[in-house]
């Protein structure tokens, strides 16, 4: 008899809904169903409402940024024993601004690849509707609740031409658009709010309109914010 192969596991990065369920990939239901074991989830509530909705019963597992490092080492002993995973982040494409980086960068260290499974993003869906003539698209994600530092964040944002795309949370959509302001005041923006969702909402204007606006903005849902920055105004050219 020849020697038996051992084999591992699957790890299936899979993009979930931003909002409407009626976005997920017909591949990614297939994979929930019949190739994986176990979900890992930034927040197992949030996972459940989506299997349940499809009738799926996999079992989930929380990996959250405050997850310890055995959690993550966890799930890679599981794949080295022959079971598939997924990872899914609350909604998205997992790795943008989630830790499902870390369990991807140690399966890797590992010799095990992840399998992308794409889908949703609200990078990409603010950057389709943003109407703005610009390939090169600059991903920042939450920038720092602290004023100072986010200042520096986006002043180090601003030596970039291309369209940079924000994510922010309700009570600190004001704060942001502020900031901006002082950064791209003249620069064209786009903010999406609710994307996919019944009360979805796009507000387009220059950055300064839009902070001068915030207090019209209802603080409700997650933001995402675009803004064209074409170097207008800028003393120093942009990096190439």
């Amino acid at each position: 008899m020849g020697k038996a192969v051992n084999r591992t596991g699957k790890l299936y990065i899979i993009a979930t809904p931003i909002g409407n369920l009626e976005d997920i990939s017909l591949r990614a239901l297939r994979i929930l169903r019949e190739e994986v074991s176990c979900v890992y989830c930034e927040d197992t509530r949030q996972t459940r409402k989506l299997l349940n909705h499809y009738g799926i019963g996999l079992p989930t597992l929380s990996l959250h940024a405050h997850s310890p490092d055995e959690r993550i080492a966890g799930a890679v002993s599981r794949l080295h024993e022959g079971i598939s995973l997924a990872y899914v982040t609350d909604s998205g494409t997992p790795g943008l601004s989630d830790p499902g980086s870390r369990l991807i960068a140690l399966a890797a260290g590992h010799g095990i690849e992840a399998v992308p499974i794409p889908g949703p993003s609200a990078l990409a869906a603010i950057v389709s509707v943003a109407g703005f003539p610009e390939k090169t698209v600059i991903f920042a994600g939450f920038l720092s609740k602290k004023d100072g530092r986010r200042k520096r964040e986006l002043e180090g944002l601003r030596r970039h031409r291309g369209i940079i795309v924000l994510y922010e949370s309700p009570h600190r959509i004001g704060r942001l658009l502020s900031a901006a302001a002082g950064v791209f005041p003249e620069e064209m923006a786009v903010i999406g709010r609710e994307m996919t969702k019944v009360h979805e909402e796009f507000l387009r204007g220059t950055v300064r309109e839009l902070s001068e606006r915030s207090d019209s903005i209802i603080s409700k849902g997650e933001f995402t914010i675009a803004i064209w920055n074409t170097g207008a105004g800028q003393g120093d050219e942009p990096e190439d």
